[in-house]
This record gives structure tokens, C-alpha cells and sequence, in this order.
């Protein structure tokens, strides 16, 4: 129960880092709709796991990052749509130039986004993971 809890903060934290440094997405203002948001992306997390055991695949940084970028993109999905206060935007990306290197401005669709925070959200979370296991 212990190791649980601790896991279930650490991918709670991992999630709301995520959420905070995207910038098509804004979180509920609300403490329990925040709350429940990142209650449901943790617990994603423990699905993937349970997925991976379930399908006899050995749960190791690979496997553990794609089952959790697969369900993390359904997961912001449902978010999205069911999550009063969460909403993902469209929004435009400027652009860098540094002399060398010219990146042109582009729009960040919302599917885009999606899959970036998942991106982000399983490769934290399977960086934990893997740290757990090494300890």
C-alpha cells in the first residue's frame, strides 16, 4: 500500500508537470477536477502496467513507454471531452532562428498536443519506473 501511494504521487506530479508546461492545455481551476485529472492520468499508468502483465509482455522501459503513450493519448481524449475546466487548444507555434538553425512557424493541432503530453507523461512516468527497479 505504501509503494502504491508513492507511485501514485510521483506519476500525479509527473502528470501535473506535464500539464503545466504544455501550452495548449489549460487545467481545471477547480482543486478536485484538478485533482481527479491527474488521479486519471496516474492510474493510466497502472493500467499499462496491468495490460503489459495481462499480455504475458515483459514490463521493461520500451514496452512500459509505449503501452502508456497508447493509452495516455485515449486517456487525453477522454479528458478532453468528459473533464469540466481541461481544455486542449490550437495554437501557433513561432518559430526559432539561431543563424544555423531556421524553424518556421506552425500550428500545434489539438491531437498534436495530445500525443506530446502523453509523449511526456509516459516517458516520466517509465524514467520513475525503471529508477524503481534499478534501487
Amino acid at each position: 500500500m505504501k509503494k502504491f501511494l508513492r507511485n501514485l504521487i510521483q506519476y500525479m506530479l509527473g502528470g501535473f508537470l506535464v500539464l503545466s508546461l504544455l501550452r495548449g492545455v489549460s487545467i481545471p481551476t477547480n482543486g478536485i477536477y484538478l485533482i481527479a485529472t491527474l488521479f486519471i492520468l496516474a492510474i493510466t499508468v497502472f493500467l499499462a502496467s496491468a495490460i503489459l502483465n495481462f499480455l504475458t509482455i515483459r514490463e521493461n522501459f520500451i514496452t512500459s513507454f509505449i503501452m502508456t503513450l497508447l493509452l495516455g493519448v485515449g486517456t487525453f481524449f477522454l479528458i478532453q471531452q468528459f473533464m469540466p475546466g481541461f481544455n486542449i487548444e490550437v495554437y501557433e507555434f513561432e518559430g526559432i532562428n539561431t543563424g544555423n538553425l531556421v524553424i518556421h512557424p506552425f500550428t500545434i493541432t489539438v491531437l498534436i498536443t495530445m500525443v506530446i503530453g502523453s509523449f511526456s507523461h509516459s516517458l516520466i512516468s517509465s524514467i520513475f519506473k525503471v529508477l524503481e527497479k534499478t534501487s
